[in-house]
């Protein structure tokens, strides 16, 4: 594909976040833009220092409700005067949920709508907008799903919530378009920031026995060796538009 490719990669400075970024380097080099939507700069600058990729960033909040449209617009801003032969969106921001109360333990509807807004309505938000941007040009929507959207695990009702919202809503958008490259990716469960937070502070003792046997047994996925085969089936392009595909074929 002749011309220069555009990714934009939200929660970039996360352990996958970050991961996405150094493998889209090393698979596309010069021939990618990368826009980097994440709040740590200083820490973004370590990871593309080197990079042959051109990359920009960006810093989004996506809970605040006020202006969100106009704070994704903004990001796609950044290249509205430069031309491309294929635009991608990795759909990466979220929060881990409070993993300390079980689901009947949610009464709170503020908590509740704070929760889902940041990680299911500013993630709908972002994906309409960008669908609106770059006409004419092949996109491709990745939603970093989760075996959570599909198998429930005690203690993590939000969280396997919103994950099960996303797969669906992605799902309902290849049906939509078919013009447009949607993928659902399971990276597998790998060590970082909110795993770490799982193992200390998760309520049921089989979802933190689960965690601790991975970790026990070094089980972990490596982020960069899931970010490169999500990255690899991206670019093949042989999946189903709005299949879930999973690290591990589950």
């Amino acid at each position: 594909m002749a011309g220069k490719q555009l990714f934009i990669v939200t929660g970039a400075t996360g352990g996958f976040g970050s991961a996405i970024l150094r493998q889209i380097n090393l698979l596309y080099g010069e021939e990618a833009v990368i826009i980097a939507c994440g709040r740590n700069k200083p820490k973004l600058d370590d990871v593309i220092k080197g990079f042959a990729a051109g990359v920009k960033h960006i810093s989004v909040d996506f809970a605040e409700r006020q202006g969100l449209k106009e704070r994704c617009q903004a990001i796609f801003d950044l290249a509205a005067d430069e031309t491309f032969s294929a635009v991608y969106l990795y759909n990466n921001h979220g929060l881990a949920s409070d993993v300390t109360r079980l689901a009947q333990d949610f009464d709170d509807s503020a908590e509740i709508e704070d929760y889902f807004f940041l990680n299911l309505t500013s993630f709908q938000v972002l994906t309409a907008v960008f669908l609106k941007n770059f006409p004419d040009v092949p996109h491709t929507c990745v939603n970093i799903s989760s075996l959570c959207g599909i198998v429930p695990f005690p203690s993590m009702s939000l969280y396997c919530t919103g994950k099960a919202a996303r797969l669906m809503l992605y799902k309902c958008l290849a049906a939509e378009n078919p013009e447009v490259k949607i993928l659902n990716y399971s990276p597998g469960l790998m060590l970082t920031s909110m795993t770490e937070t799982f193992h200390n502070t998760v309520a049921v003792d089989s979802t933190r026995k689960t965690f601790q046997e991975f970790k026990d047994g070094n089980l972990y996925v490596d982020t960069d060796e899931s970010a490169k085969k999500m990255l690899n089936i991206v670019k093949d392009g042989s999946f189903t538009s709005g299949e879930q595909i999973d690290f591990h074929g589950r």
